[in-house]
């Protein structure tokens, strides 16, 4: 507002000024044109122009001047303005009064059973956040309780399955039954080779099942499950058809998923448990146990596509843990202890 006051008001001011200078020039004139000579009429004429000029700069200067002083005083009171508008006003907070502080500091001393007693919302929340750790424990560990884990994955195992001892061998001497990533099935259109003669099973809410067939011979496969919430197998089983003429491609399977299960063995000695294994084989469903892992192998028969029954040896290996007494047959690690001490007997009698 101030602003247009004073942008109103400095017009009219220049305009009064000049009419003064041009008053002034020509009383000059008229009084130079009295004087009888003309030369100092000119002069007196050019004086009184210079005086007029010089006038009107310095009005024209301290307009400017007054403009200039007028505006900044404009704008400082503007921003002061605008200032106390935008400042927020401080609001007062009410005062906790000393009876509630003395009721609050009170109440803090209690016993929780007392404190209970005064506020009923104490143990209401106290016993919704046991349910929600309860319901929580169950959602993440019972996926994992009732989904047994052998602690390696798929990949690892047909690592281990393939870097095998009796394998590469095999393939040294131009026989390659290692396998490829089997594909993952449904279960309830691809049940397992074993039946109703599985011992471990998963839920198929927490496990994805998978089964596949060897890289290169059709004679067998690899099937099994993993586990959802890490990935770990929960059972895998090595099948292969088997028949009078084929005991020895049984053997070297056997013997090399042995290789795969215990590393720690050599070749010789995986062969010489999965030999031990086959001659006592006679429908005994118990299991051979070392370290973590049990197995075991199990006669299946299936229905062949052109008639008849095809007869697989199943290598059946889970974890040792979810194994009780009356489930194992016999510890590998007594068996070598056991060749182990006759060997240094044998050795001795023949020193003496």
């Amino acid at each position: 507002m101030s602003k247009s006051k004073n942008k109103g008001k400095k017009p009219q001011q220049n305009e009064n000024k000049t009419e003064e200078l041009e008053i002034k020039a020509e009383e000059t004139v008229d009084t130079a044109v009295e004087v009888t000579d003309e030369e100092a009429a000119q002069e007196a004429e050019e004086m009184a122009e210079e005086t007029a000029e010089e006038t009107a700069e310095e009005a024209e200067a301290e307009i400017i001047e007054e403009a200039a002083v007028e505006a900044e005083a404009d704008e400082s009171g503007e921003d002061k303005e605008e200032k106390s508008e935008k400042a927020p006003e401080k609001e007062t907070e009410p005062l906790v009064s000393a009876e509630e502080s003395k009721a609050n500091e009170e109440f803090r001393k209690l016993h929780f059973i007392e404190k209970c007693k005064k506020d009923p919302l104490i143990p209401v929340c106290v016993i919704l956040a046991i349910l929600a750790l309860i319901v929580a424990g169950i959602y993440f560990m019972l996926p994992n309780a009732t989904t047994p884990s052998m602690g390696m994955t798929l990949p690892e195992f047909q690592t281990r399955f393939n870097d095998g001892g009796v394998a590469q061998s095999l393939i040294n001497n131009g026989v390659d039954f290692t396998f490829r990533a089997p594909e993952y099935v449904d279960s309830t259109t691809h049940p397992s080779v074993l039946g109703d003669k599985a011992v471990i099973t998963a839920n198929r809410a927490y496990a994805d099942f998978f089964d596949g067939p060897f890289k290169y011979y059709s004679v067998g496969g690899v099937e099994g499950a993993t586990r959802k919430s890490d990935g770990n197998l929960s059972y895998v089983r090595v099948y292969v058809q088997y028949g009078d003429e084929e005991f020895n491609t049984v053997w070297l399977y056997a013997s090399n998923v042995i290789c795969a299960l215990y590393p720690d063995l050599t070749m010789y000695q995986a062969m010489d448990v999965a030999m031990k294994a086959m001659k006592e084989y006679d429908g005994d469903a118990r299991f051979y146990v070392k370290g973590d892992y049990a197995f075991r192998l199990v006669a299946v028969k299936k229905a062949a596509d052109g008639g008849g029954e095809i007869v697989y040896i199943v290598v059946d290996c889970v974890p040792k843990s979810i194994l009780n007494e009356s489930q194992i047959r016999e510890n590998i690690d007594a068996m070598f202890e056991t060749a182990a001490s006759e060997s240094v007997a044998e050795t001795s009698a023949a020193t003496t």
